[in-house]
């Protein structure tokens, strides 16, 4: 997931969906997951054309290998069939020029490029890279102009991705933005036949989580209002905007992990999803108040699985998994709580000295893929898994 100081709160709208071109206005209710999840199945109803996005945010892939991106800009999630051939190719051991070649293509310098997110494709196991241009005479962030989409194949080659004629679909989510909150979805995950959305809606119903389903289908787009308890703010809260969320694995079994400013992690079911009602979560660790999350991702195999947080005031985190899978300390009686402005250190709760200089990460295989760097050089490396 993103990980860089841009910071992702979101204000979702009721609004029309498109699937491949197609708009209508959506009533909500609830959609059941296509019994088989091919990509046939989770492609249904795309079309080839030319994306209309204002913008390219989070990613997520199905594992099938369908591309799922947030346009946070223009409140909308696109689906797109990538057409790609499976690889099982050796990984690339380090790409030392990334960010040089990224910058080249965009017609800027290192300086120039935010990168937005990054997800590994289970099919051809190629890196994707959403990846935003901050200067020039338009720096407009609702000009589709100043975003790109790379692939990064095994090989380490770094190619640009032409959304235009590929099949893709689309599901609005709406929103509304302010200088406080300049995007209008902060991150997404795929999960068992939906995408979920960190999207905050002030209108008639306070959600924080949007529901799309896939195959699109406007009428089965859901919303959320999550309960958590902030252990910083000693009390129950609804409505507070999700800033990253990942899909966590505990043997056939897949959660909701979500982390919110000032900075609880909380674990949902999502089996208690339920359409415009709150859903109450365990909170199962505090990293601190005075901060916010900017990206989360699980990695491990599932019944193992450990949590990389990276944050604006402590850095990466390293969350372990006997913290992430906890059922009894939870909420007001959870331990692993490192205080306030997160200075006290609590085992299992540790930074990642060598994630420093780390701009982006994706779980990959038994490690992670790392863009590293600094403002002049980006590199693209594999890493053992903390």
């Amino acid at each position: 997931m993103m990980c860089c100081p841009y910071f992702r709160i979101s204000a979702a709208l009721f609004g029309v969906a498109a699937v491949g071109g197609a708009v209508w206005t959506g009533t909500h209710r609830a959609q059941a997951a296509p019994s088989a999840e091919t990509k046939a199945a989770l492609t249904q109803g795309f079309a080839k054309g030319n994306p209309d996005h204002k913008s390219i945010g989070p990613l997520a892939f199905s594992p099938q290998g369908v591309l799922f991106f947030a346009d946070d800009q223009g409140g909308a999630v696109y689906g797109v069939d990538l057409d790609e051939k499976a690889s099982q190719a050796a990984p690339f051991s380090k790409v030392p020029d990334l960010g040089a070649t990224l910058a080249a293509r965009l017609g800027t310098t290192v300086k120039g490029i935010q990168i937005k997110d990054v997800a590994l494709s289970p099919v051809s196991h190629s890196l994707y890279l959403s990846v935003r241009k901050l200067d020039g005479a338009d720096q407009n962030a609702e000009n589709p102009a100043n975003y790109a989409l790379f692939a990064v194949d095994p090989q380490g080659k770094v190619t640009p991705v032409d959304l235009a004629g590929k099949r893709f679909g689309k599901v609005a989510v709406g929103g509304q933005k302010d200088a406080r909150n300049p995007t209008a979805i902060s991150d997404i995950a795929y999960a068992k036949g939906r995408v979920l959305c960190a999207a905050l809606s002030k209108e008639q119903f306070s959600s924080n989580l949007v529901s799309v389903p896939v195959p699109f289908n406007a009428s089965g787009v859901d919303r959320f209002a999550t309960s958590i308890y902030h252990p910083s703010h000693k009390r129950q809260e609804t409505a507070s905007p999700i800033q990253t969320l990942t899909v966590y694995r505990d043997g056939d079994r897949e959660y909701l992990m979500a982390a919110y400013v000032c900075t609880p992690v909380v674990r949902f079911n999502l089996e208690d999803l339920k359409p415009n009602e709150s859903v109450t979560g365990a909170t199962v660790a505090e990293l601190g108040s005075g901060n916010k999350p900017m990206a989360m991702i699980a990695y491990g195999k599932p019944g193992s699985q450990s949590l990389l947080l990276n944050n604006s005031s402590f850095g990466i985190l390293k969350v372990d998994a006997a913290i992430a899978k906890e059922t009894s300390a939870i909420n007001q009686m959870t331990k692993a709580d490192r205080g306030g402005r997160g200075s006290t250190p609590y085992p299992g709760i540790e930074p990642i000295a060598s994630l420093k200089d780390a701009k982006a990460y994706a779980a990959s295989g038994d490690g992670i893929v790392v863009v590293m760097g600094t403002a002049d050089n980006l590199s693209l490396e594999q890493m053992p898994a903390p």
